[in-house]
């Protein structure tokens, strides 16, 4: 099935968010009063053993509403946009917001702004024909194949606008497409794996053939895998490999998977990073940006209450530099200037830089085959899963490789080797990085982040015991 007139949709929001607004003013009697409206459709095809085995699409519209009575706020959202499902709503927020505390940091809305544009919605994405779609996947279908291989994965994009209006004349809206291909093949009862994964924002950054090209060749290498002592090894990471690892850099499991980069959560204490700045936390060839405006970054520019976002140096060669902040942070910090990274209020959780930009002085390699080149004996990395947070403050996360690790030597891979799990400091990772590749992206999970990200050569990754898995 292909989107039904995504272009449409999107004229139609604006009026039906002015519809909504005036509905939701009738009912609020006087509160002041914020509305979200969202549209996300979704296309996707999934395949396995060989097989389509699924064609979904579904659009899901929701409302979200926040009102301010009486120093009070609260917020209710609703997937049902009839005029009484959303005076429920309304009544609902109204209700909520009567029966909590007054809050101390509740500010007046925020009035009107100006944004920098960006240009995220790609029609030739949002219209991509099924048919070309499956055409790709009956492409790595056949090659697995050919191969004695089983092909499965997704093949998934979308198509999200959003508008935002509030009674102190702000209106902002974001329309933008992505999506992503990821893709494994395998054999031996899933022992012999390989597995790629592209994303995109335009569907023309999408090289569908090379992500299968990839795949196969990774589970054509991986097989046979010999034994491998657990120990620190120096490794290639390839670039999409690390995502999930990464998550952890910014918020931290132990205090509920809150940010660490905000300035709320750093003077309340709840930050591995609290007490730190101007320390240097990282190699002097690291820096972390926040950048919604990098040309592979997604999603809008202004933040959960309509600020406009600033690009913000984080780390800069290896020294905590900034934090994200907000109105709130503003109001409270006599040193605080708001930033642009407010989650939508009322927020317990503090702000949240979720366009993060990696990089890395010196040479940038092509690829992370290139990285291999430079690594005399360690191993090679195309996967990192099952992650989780052992030590917040030093950022210690636990794992396992998955879908092919090989061991090199003298810049060439001479084996593959049976998956390892290890214990791993990201602060430590991040101070021994000696090269790195071409950034690329990663649509993440947490507050619609995305990571633009390289693949890495780092020394003295520590690996704490083979996987039986």
């Amino acid at each position: 099935m292909t989107m039904k007139n995504p272009v449409m949709e999107g004229s139609k929001l604006r009026e039906e968010a002015h519809q909504i607004f005036d509905w939701v003013k009738s009912f609020a009697k006087g509160a002041e009063i914020e509305i979200g409206l969202g549209t996300n459709i979704n296309e996707g095809l999934r395949f396995g053993n060989n097989e389509l085995s699924q064609s979904q699409y579904s659009r899901r519209r929701a409302l979200s509403v926040r009102v301010v009575t009486n120093k009070r706020q609260a917020r209710a959202t609703t997937g049902l946009l009839a005029k009484n499902e959303v005076e429920k709503t309304v009544q609902k927020a109204l209700s909520q917001a009567r029966a909590g505390p007054e809050d101390p940091d509740l500010l007046p809305m925020l009035g009107p702004q100006k944004y920098q544009t960006v240009e995220r919605y790609y029609s030739r994405t949002a219209e991509a024909p099924a048919e070309q779609k499956a055409g790709w996947i009956g492409h790595a279908i056949d090659m697995a194949k050919k191969n004695g291989l089983l092909a499965s994965g997704i093949l998934e994009t979308n198509v999200d606008h959003y508008w935002m209006l509030n009674s102190a004349g702000l209106e902002t809206s974001y329309k933008g497409t992505q999506g992503y291909y990821s893709l494994t093949m395998d054999a031996d009862n899933g022992n012999q794996t390989g597995y790629a994964l592209s994303t995109f924002v335009d569907l023309r950054e999408l090289d569908a053939n090379e992500v299968a090209d990839t795949a196969l060749e990774r589970a054509k290498l991986n097989k046979n895998q010999g034994d491998i002592k657990p120990g620190k090894y120096d490794v290639v990471i390839d670039p999409q490999a690390w995502s999930e690892m990464l998550f952890f850099l910014i918020v931290s499991a132990a205090a509920g998977y809150t940010p660490d980069f905000g300035t709320r959560q750093y003077k309340e204490g709840r930050s591995y990073l609290s007490g730190r700045l101007g320390e240097k936390i990282m190699g002097d060839n690291i820096s972390i940006d926040d950048d919604a405006y990098h040309p592979l970054q997604t999603g809008a520019a202004f933040d959960g209450e309509g600020y406009p976002k600033s690009k913000l140096p984080l780390v800069e060669n290896g020294v905590l530099k900034s934090l994200a902040s907000s109105r709130i942070s503003a109001h409270r910090y006599p040193d605080a200037k708001p930033t642009g990274h407010e989650l939508p209020l009322p927020n317990p959780l503090g702000e949240i830089p979720n366009n993060l930009v990696i990089r890395a002085k010196g040479s940038v390699k092509k690829s992370a085959e290139e990285l291999v080149k430079e690594l005399d004996r360690g191993l090679l990395i195309t996967r990192l899963w099952y992650i989780r947070e052992v030590e917040p403050r030093t950022k210690t996360v636990t794992g396992m490789t998955r879908d092919g690790t090989f061991l090199v030597e003298k810049g060439e891979i001479v084996k593959p080797v049976k998956n390892v799990r290890y214990n791993q400091s990201l602060l430590d990772l991040f101070s021994k990085v000696e090269a790195t590749s071409e950034p690329v992206r990663n649509l993440g999970r947490f507050g619609e982040t995305t990571m633009v990200q390289p693949g890495v050569l780092a020394r003295d990754f520590n690996f704490t015991s083979v996987s039986p898995f």
